[in-house]
């Protein structure tokens, strides 16, 4: 009998579940057929009915017209015997078949790895990422032919692949596959051949092959896992009652304009008490004496933390207050380091972690020859401008934006600059996106400063006579500037940030130094 090429989505079921009855939603509702030495396929009621752009848009001109969708569903459970004794399950889906698994039952990077290694590392067609610089961006980006993992512009440290597709190197496997948590592809199998398909499938999967060409995948995974995923809610818990709070803290998970923040409530009533940032141990006071002592993330999902607008006392921003959370987790035992960020847990791999935490932790102990005086002030525009005001060394550049083309658009060459040539960049403490928008500012700045006459014209324009430069033509010798990262911050530990704006600050100091720049790291106390 002849195959034809299947179009099929793979998942590979956790080892955990083995009952069917826990795999599938609703599994009692649903019919089954055991299909002999293969499985056991589930499948629901298919029903015909009208589109709805029928009635909405027609209304009732096309009353009388035999226009019909079908939805049918059904999934195939198979258990393969994938090395020596060793059986796992495989779920096939059919139609929209896909909406019968309960979510966390399946693997969730078994497409994505299994595709790493079926496919041609110079073979790659369409790529999906989150980029975990600053605010999460998603992007999808397709090539017109195939090509390589730098054609996509990927950022080895910073984003987060969610799937790939690309040309296969075995006919095996057909000729394009993509991967993500299923593994989607077409191929000549069907229910005669599926099995050893399975089987080969696995090994692929099994497979360390991939790490040659694409090693750099493992070292930032997006959790999904719900069992795993409320583990991990159990330890923040569990951190936030004992007090343990060396990696666990608050802070605004996204760019405000402090100039127009008035303060921060966690009640909504008018009398609420205000706040001038936000701190975990106000948030916690703000709560109930039986919110706290069973403090549960239903309540850090529930309650709202809210911005208050200086210019007109209403609400500017709000988040969830699980949202502002941060937390670090390290499993000594598996050596993995999980942490929460932006209302999203992430595993990270274990080298990664240490190397990006030992490079940040090198450039925060060497210091800066710079010192800046406290800030007590209401907002970084006023701390700027008072520094500015009361030490003639500084030339205020806060807020002096240089329009100059391109993508560009609008930018500060830094907020303060000192007549021995630093250039500082002051912001005060905040999530993965506050501080990682102020590193790559200062990467854009210092870019432009180097390669570009005109902006260094413009630049010229906006400091005060005192530290104007006699002349913009040559291109500067970047190792007589130190470009300061000054970030503000209440706590009276040493400087600690989030992991992802760590790895920010570790590339960015990178690219920095490659074009000659000193580059430091200065905490303002509050």
């Amino acid at each position: 009998m002849k195959i034809r090429s299947n179009h099929l989505s793979i998942y590979l079921i956790k080892e955990d579940y083995t009952d069917h009855k826990v795999i599938l939603k609703n599994h009692a509702l649903l019919n089954s057929k055991k299909i002999d030495n293969t499985g056991t396929l589930y499948y629901g009621e298919s029903n015909t009915y009208k589109p709805s752009w029928i009635s909405n848009f027609f209304h009732d001109t096309l009353s009388n017209i035999k226009i019909f969708n079908a939805s049918s569903k059904a999934i195939l459970l198979m258990e393969v015997i994938v090395d020596k004794k060793k059986q796992r399950i495989f779920a096939i889906p059919f139609g929209v078949g896909w909406t019968m698994l309960n979510s966390g039952v399946w693997e969730e990077r078994f497409g994505l790895k299994t595709t790493l290694n079926i496919i041609e590392s110079d073979g790659l067609r369409k790529i999906s990422k989150k980029n975990m610089a600053s605010i999460p961006k998603d992007t999808s980006e397709q090539l017109s032919r195939a090509g390589i993992v730098a054609d996509f512009g990927i950022d080895i440290e910073q984003d987060l692949i969610q799937s790939i597709t690309g040309a296969t190197k075995q006919e095996t496997f057909g000729r394009t596959v993509t991967g993500k948590d299923s593994l989607s592809i077409s191929t000549k199998v069907n229910i005669t051949t599926i099995k050893d398909f399975l089987k080969t499938c696995y090994e692929r999967y099994t497979s360390r092959d991939y790490k040659k060409n694409f090693g750099w995948i493992d070292q930032i995974a997006e959790i999904k896992n719900p069992k795993l995923k409320n583990q991990l809610d159990a330890r923040l818990l569990d951190n936030i009652a004992k007090g343990n709070l060396d990696k666990t803290w608050m802070a605004v998970p996204e760019i405000v304009e402090w100039e127009d923040v008035a303060g921060f409530k966690y009640k909504l009533s008018k009398k609420a008490e205000s706040y001038n940032d936000i701190r975990l141990s106000d948030f916690l006071e703000s709560l109930s004496d039986d919110q706290r002592d069973n403090l549960e993330i239903g309540i850090l999902k529930g309650k709202d933390i809210r911005c208050l607008s200086a210019s007109t006392d209403e609400v500017k921003y709000h988040w969830k207050a699980y949202n502002c959370l941060y937390c670090e987790v390290e499993d000594e035992g598996k050596k993995k380091t999980y942490l929460l960020s932006n209302g999203k847990w992430y595993e990270i791999e274990k080298d990664f972690a240490e190397q990006t935490n030992q490079a940040y932790k090198e450039l925060r102990d060497a210091g800066s020859s710079l010192t800046l005086p406290e800030y007590f002030h209401d907002n970084e525009a006023a701390y700027n401008e008072g520094v500015a005001s009361s030490d003639v060394s500084l030339c205020l550049m806060d807020r002096k934006l240089i329009s100059h083309g391109g993508g560009y658009s609008k930018i500060e060459f830094c907020d303060l600059l000192t007549d021995d040539k630093k250039v500082v960049h002051v912001k005060r403490y905040g999530g993965s996106s506050v501080l990682s928008h102020l590193f790559a500012q200062g990467v854009v700045s210092g870019e432009l400063f180097l390669a570009d006459k005109e902006f260094r014209d413009k630049v010229n324009e906006k400091l005060a006579d005192s530290h104007k430069l006699n002349d913009t033509t040559p291109k500067p010798n970047a190792e007589e500037y130190e470009v300061v990262f000054a970030v503000i911050s209440a706590s009276p530990k040493d400087l600690d940030i989030p992991f992802f704006s760590k790895v920010t600050l570790r590339n960015a100091r990178r690219r920095l130094q490659t074009y000659g720049y000193n580059v430091s790291l200065l905490k303002i106390y509050t």
